[in-house]
């Protein structure tokens, strides 16, 4: 049996791949849709999120986007009950239930929006001058809106063209054009709000701004007198053309948030190393960054931290006001700060944003989450949409199963045109054959939640390669190569759309055309070529087989580096096919035709 030890190999990999692929599991059952947006106006807007799965709609199971499609087609003015992730929720729907949903995946492959819908956009830097560092931060800064808004399905990529311009391309699987157009035009409304507390006695205290003091007085249950202006909670008021919310009344003092910065006044967020970083802290690590502020801004800042008592925080030790600031965007609260007490009052037209997490990843998140925050709506550089595509799941769906149609008519013709050549179903057949298990093995590397699968195929790679080899049979160093490389490669995954589709293609053609040459050198029984034997022949195959395979492999190679979204794809999957086939699947078929033409 170790004997056909080349062809045991193809099968432990083909036989992972299929697990890489279908094994998956449905901690909801496999009857239901997943929810891709929820929109504002929405019943189940703060009760349902983006990603959870729906089972039922009014006691009826939901099975693909069609079945929802019908269960909510009338639910105006009425009441519904949907089972989401195993639980029951009551909606009462006005106009709209305001919730997109799409089907979801069967396997573990991750179809691109080719197959699966959704909208794909390719942003262009307006500035020549742009760096990567400034992509970067670009990128971080829309992904933080975007999961603001609640879009956590969408995905942001740095890419480049073959002539260096650099591009970010987004892709949002089920969400509108609109809503992306939206979150990408939006200039973003970035406001800091500081913290006023103020002492009262007797239902009176004092408010302290800069070096003046205004008196407030409570009136009533939810009301104060300050500056001639009555305010009720919740209010806004101005004094000093600062203005000031007030919150609320806890025992002896009032609460009041007063806007101290606004975008317009954050002129640069420093990520120099001389301005921001990371050190060890107490029983974690603290993070700081420094911003610079306008005139206006830094003056109203230490006019509402004037007068605000400071306070010792117990686990870093550090002196902080009595006060926090807090950071809004686009109106929703993201984040809130202690402010160093030696802050207070004064006017610090760079002060540094400090805090605290117990682990250094942690940290160095938090950092560049808040400085993203801060910067947001002052993006590096201005974008315009270069491209827009928007693919709907049904286009998809009919487009993936006429490639399947494709691919097996193109099968059969090869399969066809082999047997005639040779006459022999023992060569036709095992080069079709070959050629599937390509495509499964591409699949299955491509595939997602594989890591131990493909580690379990190293382990049992090296036994049975060692087996053969205490055993005296022959092993090459590509053998060892594959059982190293390719499980290695597994623990990759990537995204399958008509461009990885593209790359299968041309792998498998790849593949075809290697066979033959295998075949005909195995056949060839020309007088020149009587003194080789079987074994030399494929040899002399192989030969041509590494050259052709190297040439492909470096003319994919720069397109995997530097080209952009769509070419990166074709370019990493035919480079996987083309090393699956000349580690794995060629020798196998090598071995399959000798084995044969021994018999014969």
């Amino acid at each position: 049996m170790l004997k056909y030890w080349r062809v045991w190999l193809l099968i432990l990999f083909l036989s992972a791949s299929a697990l890489a692929i279908g094994f998956k599991y449905y901690p909801y059952g496999r009857h239901v849709v997943e929810i891709s947006f929820v929109s504002d106006t929405s019943p189940a807007k703060e009760v349902l999120e983006q990603g959870m799965l729906i089972s039922a709609v009014n006691g009826a199971a939901v099975d693909s986007f069609d079945d929802w499609s019908k269960a909510t087609r009338d639910l105006s003015n009425s009441s519904v009950s949907l089972t989401v992730n195993g639980k029951d929720h009551r909606f009462f729907v006005n106009d709209t239930l305001g919730i997109d949903v799409m089907d979801i995946e069967r396997t573990n492959l991750e179809f691109g929006l080719d197959l699966r819908g959704g909208t794909r956009i390719i942003l262009k830097p307006d500035s020549s001058n742009v760096t990567k560092e400034d992509i970067t931060q670009t990128i971080a800064t829309l992904q933080t809106r975007a999961n603001l808004y609640g879009l956590k399905e969408m995905r942001f990529f740095a890419t480049s063209s073959v002539d260096g311009s650099n591009y970010i391309q987004i892709e949002a699987a089920g969400v509108s054009r609109d809503i992306v157009e939206n979150l990408l035009s939006k200039q973003g409304s970035f406001e800091a709000k500081v913290l006023k507390p103020v002492d009262v006695a007797n239902e009176k205290g004092s408010m302290q701004i800069g070096d003046r003091f205004y008196p407030v007085s409570v009136v009533g249950n939810s009301s104060i007198e300050i500056g001639n202006q009555t305010v009720a909670e919740n209010r806004t008021f101005s004094l000093e053309g600062i203005e000031f919310q007030y919150m609320n009344q806890t025992n002896s003092r009032l609460a009041f948030l007063a806007k101290v910065y606004t975008g317009s006044d954050i002129e640069l967020v420093y990520s120099d190393p001389q301005h921001s970083g990371v050190r060890p802290s107490g029983n974690g690590y603290s993070f700081y960054f420094a911003v610079l502020v306008s005139e206006k801004g830094a003056q109203k800042f230490a006019d509402v931290t004037a007068g605000i008592p400071s306070r010792i925080d117990l686990q870093t030790g550090e002196r902080y006001l009595d006060s926090k600031i807090y950071l809004y965007l686009d109106g929703k609260l993201v984040s809130d700060l202690n402010i160093g007490s030696e802050l207070g009052g004064k006017i610090y037209q760079t002060p540094q944003i400090q805090g605290f997490r117990t682990t250094l990843d942690g940290a160095t998140e938090e950092k560049l989450r808040l400085q993203t925050i801060i910067r947001s709506g002052a993006i590096p550089t201005s974008l315009k949409i270069a491209s827009v595509d928007i693919i709907s799941p049904r286009l998809g769906s009919d487009f993936f199963i006429s490639v399947l149609y494709a691919g097996a008519l193109a099968g059969l013709t090869v399969f066809a045109i082999v047997f005639i050549r040779y006459r022999r179903l023992r060569t036709a057949l095992p080069m079709a054959g070959i050629s599937f298990s390509e495509v499964v093995i591409i699949l299955g590397i491509a595939s997602t939640n594989d890591a131990i699968i493909w580690a379990s195929v190293m382990v049992i790679g090296f036994v049975l390669i060692a087996a053969s080899w205490w055993k005296k049979h022959e092993i090459d160093i590509f053998a060892w190569v594959a059982v190293v490389l390719v499980p290695l490669l597994g623990l990759m995954s990537w995204t399958i759309d008509l461009a990885a589709i593209g790359g299968i293609i041309a792998a498998i053609g790849t593949s075809v055309d290697h066979q033959v040459i295998i075949a005909d050198e195995a056949f060839m029984k020309t007088d020149e070529r009587r003194v080789y034997t079987v074994k030399d022949k494929i040899k002399r195959a192989f030969f041509i087989i590494f050259s052709s395979a190297s040439t492909v492999i470096a003319a994919m190679f720069p397109l995997m580096l530097v080209g952009v979204g769509l070419i990166r794809g074709f370019a990493i999957t035919t480079i996987v096919g083309v090393l699956v086939g000349i580690l794995v699947t060629r020798p196998a078929y090598a071995r399959i035709i000798e084995a044969g033409i021994k018999k014969d």
